[in-house]
């Protein structure tokens, strides 16, 4: 542990009074501290603290001895305040390149992640334009879909009532077929003109059997064509499924879009707290600089009065020592020595000034970074807010051919119910011409003996 003793017309740090030396001392801490060098010697054979003897002695021969105390009590105010202020300085321009460095990694981060995000939205734009294409198609799919069902509905009805109208007929043959042949056996004077007529109605029957065969041969052909139309069908509604399928994953696609733009945001929000708690340590610092730069100044401007005090007198001390060359001598190293630390001062306080204003330059550009990285963000949830707006749309789309699909599916399986019922009515149509057919042929036998 280091011991500072505080001396009215010293620095807080030990060191060497004699005005041309001011080397450090070492002390230890015990007894009276050192003032002078102990084992120094200057040409001549003299110690410090003989030189420093001679050197009050031309002062106060001189009657400087008033002037340089005054200077030395204001320079002794004043050089810890500027030491002070080149340290704080030094950690402000450290603490501003740190911050500007980290602000332009911040802002190329940003940028980056402004423009993959920018990317990632556009890459989302295109899925949702392809999703809502292949939902139109679906729909187009299944409007052509369901044009089919209606037309391959409308052909089995036509084939029902066609079959009906055929079963009809049939029976009432059979029914006409048998009253001739009561007919024929209750007169037997009439048989054979009933059996000519019953000729005639079997040749009748047999012709409209046949037609009923074609008839039949027809309807079969356009069963066989709504079958067709109902394959069609399903595999119109697999496409359906696929491109619903399509668009369900793309819907997936862009939601993890919106994940990665969301942490993009985040991340971009932290970034633009840390700029933000950068900036307030930076603008303290600042305040605290201009606090002390005020002070430096207020305390540099009394000094430059007791220096023009000090110079006046100097010249006017310098005047009337013209004969004591060694005093004169002492006097002008004084004086320089006093210039050499104004100019000092007047260094340090360019530095001052040229490092508030560097600090001012990198406040004012971090500000504009902070306002830049805020309209990127705004942008990105502009973007975000967007492509939430399609998703939804896409899902409505998807649920809307979903729909569709359930629609034409059940639409399908209704046609194919009905084109089985017809062919079941057709077998079974087929089934009653053949018995038909066995009864006028039986009529025909049991007629033609008699």
């Amino acid at each position: 542990m280091t011991e500072t003793i505080t001396d009215p017309e010293s620095e807080p740090a030990l060191r060497c009074r004699y005005s041309t030396c001011r080397a450090p001392l070492a002390y230890s801490g015990r007894g009276r501290p050192p003032e002078y060098c102990p084992d120094r010697r200057w040409p001549g054979g003299k110690t410090c603290k003989q030189l420093a003897a001679d050197e009050r002695a031309a002062e106060l021969a001189a009657g400087l001895d008033v002037p340089l105390t005054a200077y030395r009590e204001a320079t002794a105010r004043v050089l810890p305040a500027v030491q002070t202020l080149a340290g704080e300085l030094t950690a402000v321009v450290e603490a501003m390149r740190a911050v500007d460095g980290s602000a332009v990694a911040r802002i190329a981060e940003a940028e980056a992640a402004a423009v993959t995000a920018a990317e990632r939205a556009q890459t989302a734009e295109h899925e949702r334009d392809q999703a809502v294409r292949d939902a139109r198609t679906a729909r187009a799919e299944t409007t052509t879909a369901a044009e089919a069902r209606r037309v391959a509905e409308r052909r089995a009805r036509d084939a029902e009532a066609e079959a009906e109208k055929v079963q009809r007929d049939a029976w009432r043959q059979i029914a006409d077929a048998r009253e001739a042949q009561g007919r024929a056996e209750a007169h037997a004077g009439e048989r054979a003109q009933a059996v000519i007529t019953e000729t005639q109605r079997r040749e009748a029957a047999e012709a409209r059997a046949a037609e009923l065969a074609d008839q039949v041969k027809t309807l079969r052909g356009e069963l066989k064509d709504a079958q067709a139309e109902t394959r069609k069908t399903e595999a119109a509604r697999a496409k359906a499924e696929q491109r619903a399928d399509r668009a369900e994953a793309t819907t997936a696609t862009v939601t993890a879009e919106r994940d990665a733009a969301r942490a993009d945001i985040a991340r971009l929000d932290t970034a633009l707290a840390e700029a933000g708690r950068a900036r307030g340590d930076l603008a303290a610092q600042l305040a605290t600089t201009t606090t002390d730069r005020d002070t430096i100044r207020a305390e540099l401007a009394s000094v430059r009065e007791q220096l023009a005090a000090t110079t006046a007198r100097a010249d006017a001390a310098q005047h009337a020592a013209q004969t004591a060359s060694t005093d004169r001598d002492a006097a002008r190293a004084e004086l320089a020595d006093v210039r050499g630390q104004l100019a000092t001062a007047a260094a340090e306080r360019d530095t001052a000034r040229a490092a508030l204003t560097e600090s001012e330059t990198a406040r004012r550009q971090a500000a504009d970074d902070l306002r830049a990285e805020r309209a990127a963000l705004a942008d990105a949830r502009r973007q975000v807010d967007q492509l939430h707006t399609e998703r939804r749309a896409a899902d409505q789309a998807t649920q809307d051919a979903r729909t569709q699909a359930a629609q034409l599916e059940a639409g399908a399986r209704a046609a194919t119910n009905r084109a089985e019922r017809a062919e079941a009515r057709v077998d079974q149509l087929q089934a009653q011409l053949d018995a038909a057919r066995a009864e006028l042929a039986r009529v025909d036998r049991s007629g033609g003996p008699q």
